[in-house]
């Protein structure tokens, strides 16, 4: 939500420069990001190609805020001018690509979970990400010609809902994708399930668990922008969308809160981030121990014997 107050007095220029902050450290956090996405091969093609494109989404929202803020800090762009009516163009497109891109992450993940024997062989091309890829892209552009040249009315709010159902959805569908994963994991040994279905459904697993926290933060988002949005209606006589006051700060902390949350997530919590900062691994330590333990019973061999 974009704040239009003809003045910017000292707390705006204190909330301004904590999200010019929040935005500036998104863009290496998400760059690095991207290359995970590139190198990490133990994640599926088409995982990594909706994730790469969904941290674009988000880039693209991340450079308009830096942009307009940094306009209107220098008092450039305090009205309505047309260099905030261009922008607008840049943080639709973003926000859709963000949005349907995260949600293509999940059905990714979806269909994956329910082809399980075949998906490995039958999806592991370009084909695949093309296509979903495509998808992503083909909503998002629909959704902005929507909502630029105001086909439905009320669109504003319809999007708004869309974004709140499509947000839970997919974290209860990514909760249900683990637990789902993880009990046909749980039966691999009486199913007497081929190797490569173990390996399948241990990346199921693995993939979805990386994408929880970054759902559970989307709803949290979600429900903290309702709960603003409910003061706004209740407690302010001032319409949605027209507040210019310092709440409307909120929001757009909230966005970038979302962003920075997305990048720091994804990046933290995976495997080539741990190897990067040459972290051991629990497998490398097993090694060890192992090593130690043989090590050991030699000494203890060659110390009775001799």
């Amino acid at each position: 939500m974009d704040t239009l107050s003809p003045s910017v007095d000292a707390l705006s220029y204190v909330l301004f420069s904590i999200e010019i902050l929040m935005n500036i450290l998104f863009i290496p956090t998400v760059c690095l990001l991207f290359y995970i996405c590139v190198v990490q091969k133990n994640l599926h093609v088409n995982f990594r190609s909706t994730l790469f494109l969904t941290g674009v989404g988000y880039l693209l929202g991340d450079i308009h805020r830096l942009i307009l803020v940094t306009a209107r800090m220098c008092c450039i762009a305090q009205q309505s001018t047309p260099l905030v009516q261009k922008l607008a163009v840049v943080q639709l497109v973003g926000a859709y690509i963000s949005l349907f891109g995260w949600l293509f992450v999940t059905i990714e993940r979806a269909i994956a979970t329910v082809f399980t024997g075949n998906y490995e062989k039958k999806c592991s091309g370009f084909a695949a990400p093309v296509a979903l890829c495509s998808a992503v892209l083909l909503l998002a552009a629909l959704a902005c010609c929507v909502t630029s040249l105001r086909l439905i009315k009320n669109v504003d709010f319809i999007i708004m809902g869309l974004q709140i159902f499509l947000v839970v959805m997919c974290f209860v569908a990514l909760a249900v994708i683990v637990m789902f994963n993880t009990s046909a994991y749980r039966k691999r040994h009486n199913a007497m399930m081929q190797l490569s279905n173990r390996y399948q459904l241990d990346e199921n697993i693995r993939g979805s668990r990386y994408l929880i926290p970054v759902a559970l933060n989307d709803v949290l988002v979600k429900v903290a922008f309702i709960l603003l949005m409910a003061y706004s209606i209740f407690f302010t006589d001032i319409p949605l969308g027209h507040d210019t006051t310092h709440l409307s700060h909120a929001y757009d902390l909230l966005g970038s809160y979302q962003r920075l949350f997305f990048g720091l997530a994804l990046t933290l919590r995976s495997q080539r981030f741990d190897h990067l900062l040459k972290r051991r691994k629990k497998t490398t330590k097993a090694i060890e121990k192992q090593a130690t333990a043989v090590s050991n019973y030699y000494n203890e061999l060659r110390t009775m014997w001799s």
